[in-house]
């Protein structure tokens, strides 16, 4: 499958610059795409060509891709990234529009769409959804991205070609070389004795928001927005405890479709499937109920 471009824009949110890539014509239905941990806007590659009637913003979340580092000290965790996709959007005009995200972009999505309903028309989750624990865990996790934000500067591997660096990504993750390459091709920088990630250091150790069990109900049962979660797998570990909320709510706005297959599943075989999946999807009438 040919990897297209979509076109570049930085978007100066007065506090921050960040980057992304448009698809689609101008008079598209308003869509932000929102990529996975250490991912960038390239995620949507495969399928964002094909999704037509759709003008989508796939945008690099702060720290990724080609968006800037967030300032020395400042904390990267999911509020701020919730507020910046927000930020884009009144900087687009878009009062209101359509989310495709995957894995930390589909957590981000959810709590979008839970907690400011009137700005989400119709959600689109990608093998992930509002991470959910015990407090105990929860209260861990929301720790260690506090402690992610002293990190200082570190040098990161040097990998001699672009080659090894796509052969280091495809054995971490397990991804093929397809959407391996897709991913380095915005996600590395050249230093002195070849090519290391571009992504910010600090990343690691934080993430999106997780929610305990009882807040991961009211987020749901807030939620409005015509809702696909594609899942790749019904038993990962991670994703687990979050089904069994969704399966057990049974919220009618919610359709949960297993797609056997990789994580990143829309940039490998299965990207034509997900895309009829979505087309799809987005046929039935976005309007909210009361």
């Amino acid at each position: 499958m040919e990897q297209a471009s979509g076109s570049n824009e930085k978007i100066d949110l007065g506090y921050l610059t960040l980057s992304g890539k448009f698809w689609g014509p101008e008079t598209g239905d308003p869509t932000i795409a929102l990529h996975g941990y250490l991912d960038n806007a390239n995620s949507f590659d495969m399928i964002a060509p094909h999704l037509d009637g759709l003008r989508i913003f796939a945008l690099d979340f702060a720290g990724h891709g080609w968006s800037e580092y967030r300032r020395s000290g400042e904390l990267y965790s999911g509020l701020n990234d919730l507020r910046d996709v927000l930020a884009v959007a009144d900087a687009l005009d878009w009062q209101s529009f359509n989310i495709i995200g995957h894995s930390m972009g589909a957590e981000i999505g959810s709590q979008l769409a839970g907690m400011f309903p009137d700005r989400v028309n119709a959600l689109i989750c990608i093998d992930g959804y509002c991470g959910t624990n015990n407090a105990q865990e929860t209260l861990g996790h929301i720790k260690s991205s506090i402690a992610a934000s002293f990190k200082q500067a570190t040098q990161l591997r040097v990998f001699p070609d672009l080659d090894a660096m796509m052969q280091r990504l495809c054995e971490a993750t397990g991804q093929n070389e397809i959407s391996a390459r897709c991913l380095i091709e915005r996600g590395h920088r050249a230093v002195e004795g070849g090519y290391t990630w571009i992504t910010d250091p600090r990343i690691r150790g934080s993430g999106p928001l997780e929610l305990t069990r009882d807040q991961l109900i009211v987020l749901l049962d807030s939620t409005v927005a015509a809702t696909l979660l594609i899942v790749a797998d019904m038993e990962n570990e991670w994703l687990k405890p979050t089904i069994d909320v969704l399966q057990e709510r049974a919220a009618p706005q919610l359709q949960l479709t297993q797609l056997p297959g990789h994580h990143h599943l829309h940039m490998q075989d299965q990207a034509m499937d997900i895309v009829e999946l979505i087309r799809q999807f987005l046929q039935r009438p976005l309007e909210k109920s009361a």
